[in-house]
Protein backbone atom coordinates (compact mmCIF):
# COMPACT_ATOMS: atom_id res chain seq x y z
CA UNK A 1 0.00 0.00 0.00
CA UNK A 2 1.46 3.38 -0.95
CA UNK A 3 2.42 5.83 1.74
CA UNK A 4 0.37 8.98 2.08
CA UNK A 5 1.91 12.41 1.80
CA UNK A 6 3.88 13.32 4.92
CA UNK A 7 2.89 16.18 7.19
CA UNK A 8 6.25 17.80 6.52
CA UNK A 9 5.60 17.70 2.77
CA UNK A 10 2.08 19.09 3.22
CA UNK A 11 3.51 21.98 5.25
CA UNK A 12 5.93 22.87 2.46
CA UNK A 13 3.01 23.05 0.03
CA UNK A 14 1.19 25.52 2.26
CA UNK A 15 4.01 28.10 2.15
CA UNK A 16 3.12 31.23 0.18
CA UNK A 17 6.39 31.53 -1.79
CA UNK A 18 6.62 31.21 -5.57
CA UNK A 19 4.84 28.17 -6.91
CA UNK A 20 6.18 26.09 -9.78
CA UNK A 21 4.10 23.89 -12.06
CA UNK A 22 5.34 20.88 -10.12
CA UNK A 23 4.26 22.37 -6.80
CA UNK A 24 0.85 23.19 -8.29
CA UNK A 25 0.65 19.58 -9.45
CA UNK A 26 1.51 18.41 -5.94
CA UNK A 27 -1.22 20.55 -4.38
CA UNK A 28 -3.72 19.22 -6.87
CA UNK A 29 -2.74 15.59 -6.23
CA UNK A 30 -3.11 16.14 -2.49
CA UNK A 31 -6.50 17.82 -2.96
CA UNK A 32 -7.67 15.01 -5.29
CA UNK A 33 -6.27 12.33 -2.97
CA UNK A 34 -4.17 10.80 -5.75
CA UNK A 35 -1.02 9.04 -4.50
CA UNK A 36 2.28 9.90 -6.14
CA UNK A 37 3.10 6.22 -6.62
CA UNK A 38 0.26 6.06 -9.16
CA UNK A 39 0.40 9.58 -10.59
CA UNK A 40 3.97 8.97 -11.77
CA UNK A 41 2.60 6.28 -14.12
CA UNK A 42 0.63 8.92 -16.01
CA UNK A 43 3.87 10.71 -16.87
CA UNK A 44 5.96 7.53 -17.25
CA UNK A 45 8.48 8.71 -14.69
CA UNK A 46 9.79 7.43 -11.37
CA UNK A 47 8.33 8.41 -8.02
CA UNK A 48 11.60 10.18 -7.26
CA UNK A 49 11.29 12.30 -10.42
CA UNK A 50 7.70 13.18 -9.53
CA UNK A 51 8.72 14.20 -6.01
CA UNK A 52 11.47 16.36 -7.52
CA UNK A 53 8.76 18.15 -9.52
CA UNK A 54 6.61 18.41 -6.39
CA UNK A 55 9.45 20.17 -4.61
CA UNK A 56 9.97 22.71 -7.39
CA UNK A 57 12.42 20.86 -9.61
CA UNK A 58 12.38 21.41 -13.36
CA UNK A 59 9.93 19.62 -15.64
CA UNK A 60 11.29 18.85 -19.09
CA UNK A 61 9.60 20.89 -21.81
CA UNK A 62 8.32 17.77 -23.61
CA UNK A 63 6.29 16.86 -20.51
CA UNK A 64 4.81 20.28 -19.73
CA UNK A 65 1.81 19.83 -22.07
CA UNK A 66 1.00 16.45 -20.51
CA UNK A 67 1.28 17.89 -16.99
CA UNK A 68 -0.96 20.82 -17.93
CA UNK A 69 -3.54 18.50 -19.52
CA UNK A 70 -3.52 16.22 -16.46
CA UNK A 71 -3.94 19.17 -14.12
CA UNK A 72 -6.86 20.51 -16.18
CA UNK A 73 -8.55 17.13 -16.11
CA UNK A 74 -8.11 16.75 -12.36
CA UNK A 75 -9.36 20.29 -11.70
CA UNK A 76 -12.43 19.63 -13.87
CA UNK A 77 -13.13 16.36 -12.05
CA UNK A 78 -12.77 18.02 -8.64
CA UNK A 79 -15.34 20.63 -9.67
CA UNK A 80 -17.62 17.88 -11.02
CA UNK A 81 -17.40 15.93 -7.76
CA UNK A 82 -15.59 12.94 -9.28
CA UNK A 83 -12.57 13.71 -7.10
CA UNK A 84 -11.22 13.62 -4.44
CA UNK A 85 -10.88 9.86 -4.45
CA UNK A 86 -12.47 8.44 -1.32
CA UNK A 87 -9.99 5.57 -1.05
CA UNK A 88 -6.98 3.99 -2.71
CA UNK A 89 -9.11 1.77 -4.94
CA UNK A 90 -10.89 4.82 -6.41
CA UNK A 91 -7.59 6.64 -6.90
CA UNK A 92 -6.07 3.69 -8.75
CA UNK A 93 -9.19 3.29 -10.92
CA UNK A 94 -9.08 7.00 -11.79
CA UNK A 95 -5.42 6.80 -12.88
CA UNK A 96 -6.04 3.57 -14.82
CA UNK A 97 -8.93 5.24 -16.69
CA UNK A 98 -6.60 8.06 -17.71
CA UNK A 99 -3.97 5.60 -18.90
CA UNK A 100 -6.53 3.67 -20.97
CA UNK A 101 -7.57 6.87 -22.73
CA UNK A 102 -4.02 7.50 -23.99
Amino acid sequence: MPRSYSNRFLLTLSKPDAVTTGQELAKLCVEANLPASHVCKVFDISRMALHTWFRGGPIRPRRIKLVDAFMSLVEKDIKAGVLPARNLREAIAYIEDILRED
